[in-house]
């Protein structure tokens, strides 16, 4: 059998048995002001259920908050493994234009929750030992953040804690 078979049967059988990593937004941490807008770090808990390490390289993204006309564009390259049956806090930053600030306030100021979709394309590797790259992978998921957020002032700036 040649090298390229076994490639094939290799990422044949990774596609079979792999799953897509779960992600959730974990909290946000407000770290200031910018001409740009109110700057972010948002945590992202990605859990991944597959048998083999999987690589997040790069994220392209737009997030629309409560419907919001307008989105936040999402630009990062973590480069980050996850281990097999593992998960994983990736801090993503994100800059909310002041343009879009009033709409969304107004938007959300008498609901108990402020969703938002994130619309975009991932580059992934699978695998450490076979390097199995999947460029341009689309995602197009739809959340919610309690707009009771708990709040801690510290020096790492103000957290929302969001999930668990």
């Amino acid at each position: 059998m040649t090298h390229r078979s076994v490639l094939v049967l290799v990422a044949f059988a990774l596609a079979l048995m792999g799953c897509e990593p779960a992600v959730q937004l974990r909290s946000a941490t407000l770290r200031g002001a910018s001409p740009a807008g109110l700057q972010f770090d948002a945590v992202l808990s990605i859990d991944n259920p597959n048998v083999f390490d999987v690589q997040v390289r790069g994220v392209r993204a737009n997030a629309r908050m409560a419907k919001v006309g307008g989105f936040i564009p999402i630009n990062v390259t973590p480069n980050t493994w996850i281990p097999a049956g593992r998960r994983m806090l990736v801090p993503v930053p994100i800059v909310i234009p002041w343009t879009m600030l009033p709409s969304i306030v107004a938007a959300t100021i008498s609901q108990p929750k402020v969703e938002y979709q994130v619309i975009g394309y991932a580059d992934i590797t699978a695998s450490r030992a076979f390097a199995i790259d999947r460029d341009m992978y689309k995602f197009d998921e739809d959340g919610e953040i309690p707009r009771g957020f708990f709040l801690n002032v510290g020096s790492g700036g103000i957290n929302l804690g969001i999930g668990r």
